[in-house]
């Protein structure tokens, strides 16, 4: 736990707190001593423990604030605002690692429900392997710790350090942070809980134990073989379906939120071991705009983009629409319709911006025409001929799939991809 003092005599200290009872005050026989006549000689006691921590005055003549409030004693929380005298300090209780990689969390999550963080306390995981890094930071495997050895598998990922200092990056991550955190939709990927590493942000969300959209469709080359048609259309339609949710979902006042996802892509959906497709990263696409690095994961962002996005025009749900049917696209013909590697992400937003897209049956002929006509009507350049909604890309999905009484299922899609990674290229 920090004291970062940004106002008063003080300003610009910083002040760590471990485990135990720590008095402040003028005074010399304080554990903390600050020298600033508005605060008193013994002027509080901070109390660090497992269940939180928490601030006492201690009868001081000026009284200790927190968030604008005289308090007698009361549990503080990362980013609280406390006066002592005249000097204004930011509380910053961040995610702490131990030698063991152990990490706890602020309760961030129980603040946005309104439920009392003095009950739950805080949130500890154990960070269990790296999953991956990317361009804002690192992906982990952790358990989650409770009560009565409670434990369950999460992914947490951090943000780096570096990308604290950018106003605009930390204001939309957190803000969207907080808006997905309401997303409850079983093909979205649950973001749990928001929180501080090392200067920087963190989230815990749902693990997902199984493999992206991106190693399907890697599995398939190396093996010479392609996507089967009605799993293609089975993995497009649930994450349309993921999309209609996400699109129409509204505030506590019922007005809709208008959330784009802007990064609909294959390393963004997976395909979990039950055969559950999910959309990640809701929670952090709209936040990748504002990084300012050249990173692999923009060129990434650039190949699924709708001409819109491309453009930098206002986008809203019927650009997700395009940036699924490249997706689709794909999934039927292992093909890339605007690649961006090789220096070529300048020819990539042009070809995206001009939109033309070639019949798929051109690359396989076998695809049906109702197949083919859902694909080109989601990739439509104007927005008026595109499908308007997800819901309606997902009901012409699913009308294709089911209209002879049977069709694919979760359990199909689990079998087939475990079928598929027995298999040796």
């Amino acid at each position: 736990m920090k004291l970062i003092f940004e106002s008063g005599s003080l300003k610009g200290a910083k002040y760590g707190f471990a485990k135990g009872r720590t008095s402040v005050g003028r005074s010399k026989v304080n554990d903390l001593v600050l020298n600033d006549n508005s605060i008193s000689l013994m002027h509080c006691r901070i109390r660090v423990s497992e269940h939180g921590v928490t601030i006492t005055d201690l009868g001081s003549t000026n009284g200790t604030w927190v968030n604008a409030e005289r308090v007698v004693s009361i549990q503080l929380h990362d980013g609280d605002l406390l006066m002592l005298g005249v000097n204004k300090a930011r509380v910053e209780i961040q995610m702490k690692s131990s030698k063991e990689g152990t990490l706890s969390l602020s309760d961030t999550a129980l603040q946005q429900v309104g439920q009392s963080r003095d009950i739950f306390g805080s949130v500890t995981y154990s960070l269990n392997r790296k999953i991956a890094d990317g361009g804002m930071g690192s992906i982990y495997e952790a358990s989650q710790f409770g009560a009565e050895g409670f434990m369950k598998r999460v992914a947490i990922k951090t943000i780096l350090p570096k990308f604290k200092k950018q106003v605009g990056l930390v204001s939309s991550f957190v803000g969207e942070a907080r808006l997905v955190a309401t997303l409850v939709h079983q093909n979205i990927v649950q973001i749990h809980h928001l929180g501080r590493h090392e200067g920087g942000y963190c989230i815990a969300m749902e693990f997902i134990k199984g493999i992206s959209v991106t190693e399907f469709m890697t599995m398939h080359v190396r093996l010479t073989r392609q996507i089967p048609v009605d799993l293609a259309v089975f993995i497009t339609s649930r994450i349309a379906r993921g999309l209609e949710y996400a699109h129409s979902k509204k505030d506590i006042d019922g007005k809709v939120l208008n959330l784009v996802h802007r990064d609909v892509s294959p390393n963004n959906i997976m395909i979990d071991t039950g055969g559950e497709v999910k959309l990640a990263d809701f929670g952090v696409a709209k936040a990748s705009k504002y990084m300012e690095d050249d990173s692999d994961d923009l060129v990434g962002c650039v190949e699924f983009m709708s001409p819109e996005q491309a453009s930098c025009d206002p986008v809203d749900g019927r650009s997700d629409i395009f940036s699924l049917g490249l997706v689709f696209y794909e999934l039927l013909t292992g093909t890339r319709l605007f690649r961006a590697d090789g220096g070529r992400v300048t020819r990539a937003l042009e070809a995206v911006i001009e939109g033309k897209i070639p019949n798929p049956q051109k690359y396989r002929p076998e695809i049906p025409d109702d197949v083919s006509g859902i694909v080109l009507n989601m990739l439509r350049k104007d927005l008026d001929e595109r499908y308007q909604s997800a819901g309606e890309v997902a009901y012409d999905l699913e009308d294709n799939m089911y209209k002879h009484g049977y069709g694919p299922t979760v359990v199909k899609l689990a079998a087939y991809v475990a079928e598929l990674r027995k298999e040796k290229p």
